[in-house]
């Protein structure tokens, strides 16, 4: 990464945002391409406790996300439950405390070719989307600008799971055409969240989505709720 990498990240990701359904594929191969790791995976994690794994880069990325959904443990659990990212440059290192949290983790991920793992909660404002995860089949601390790399993968991976609803089957499936996504009662609703959020119209309309997709409702409902001052967005949710 050169001396411009947050603008080449950032046209990369714009690029990566008119992909619709494979948005969060494209970034996670966007992160394996430009931030020295082996593979990457995102994973799904909503406020009504609904759990997948939306991408993976390759089968041990696949493994990893496996892991952590079934066990309930690992980085990418602590990275959504602490809200912030998670680095573990040495899965060897048992001086790393946080490894002391994830026994049935480590011992499967280490035998699978595993030696370093990042965790980066995927999130819209304050609302848990997921989370991206990175590893390296070689222990080693990401660099400062990969760091920054990772995180702005991690915020465009917010915006590319919005794109994304759950099915009834479970499935996942474009959300770009919803019938109704743009209804009187929706504008209104993102207006009052522009106000009490202290945000643009554009951040306060990716948390009236955001804010949806994590409960499992459909957008209109909640505008509703927004709209019958059953919920209200703060400044902290911005």
């Amino acid at each position: 990464m050169g001396e411009r990498a947050p603008d080449r990240w950032d046209q990369l990701l714009r690029a990566a945002a008119q992909e619709s359904s494979s948005q969060p594929r494209r970034i996670a191969q966007m992160c394996v391409e430009m931030l020295d790791i082996s593979g990457a995976g995102i994973s799904l994690v909503s406020d009504t406790g609904v759990r997948g794994v939306v991408c993976a880069t390759d089968d041990v990325a696949l493994h990893i996300e496996e892991l952590q959904l079934t066990l309930g443990e690992g980085p990418c659990v602590d990275a959504i439950g602490r809200g912030g990212p998670v680095l573990v440059p040495d899965l060897e290192d048992r001086a790393d405390v946080a490894t002391e949290r994830w026994p049935g983790f480590m011992s499967a991920a280490m035998e699978a070719g595993v030696r370093a793992v990042f965790a980066f909660p995927v999130r819209i404002g304050a609302i848990n989307l997921g989370a991206l995860d990175l590893y390296r089949s070689w222990a080693g601390a990401l660099s400062e600008e990969q760091l920054s790399g990772a995180l702005l993968a991690a915020e465009g991976a917010g915006v590319a799971l919005l794109s994304l609803h759950a099915t009834d089957d479970g499935g996942l499936v474009d959300d770009a055409s919803t019938p109704g996504g743009y209804q009187a009662q929706v504008h209104q609703a993102t207006g009052m969240i522009m106000v009490q959020a202290c945000v643009d119209i554009e951040q306060a309309f990716l948390l009236l989505r955001a804010r949806a997709f994590a409960s499992g409702r459909p957008i209109q409902d909640v505008a509703a709720d927004v709209v019958a001052h059953r919920i209200r967005f703060d400044a902290e949710d911005g």
